[in-house]
């Protein structure tokens, strides 16, 4: 058993560094949300590649936190990221 640091960017990065881990790129999805939980199955070219399924808290962070990220990148390259209602 490996020994978890206290720091969760540190644990991150060694998580991405992982070969034990299954990388997914996805560039379309389609979403669910039910009374029990939410899933996103992600797709890339059309293709099914992965189902997420996960709490309703867990929905609203990653909501949150994506936001975040996303509102930041925007914000330190002064570059909108377009989604494909914008781009109509």
């Amino acid at each position: 058993m490996t020994k978890k640091s206290h720091h969760p960017k540190e644990d991150v990065v060694e998580a991405l560094k992982s070969k034990e881990l299954t990388s997914i790129y996805f560039n379309e999805f389609a979403l669910g949300v039910s009374k029990n939980d939410v899933f996103i199955l992600i797709q890339r070219n059309g293709k099914e590649e992965a189902v997420l399924n996960f709490s309703h808290p867990t929905a609203k962070s990653l909501a949150i936190s994506l936001t975040e990220a996303i509102n930041n990148f925007e914000e330190q390259t002064h570059q909108k990221i377009l989604v494909s209602s914008d781009e109509e």
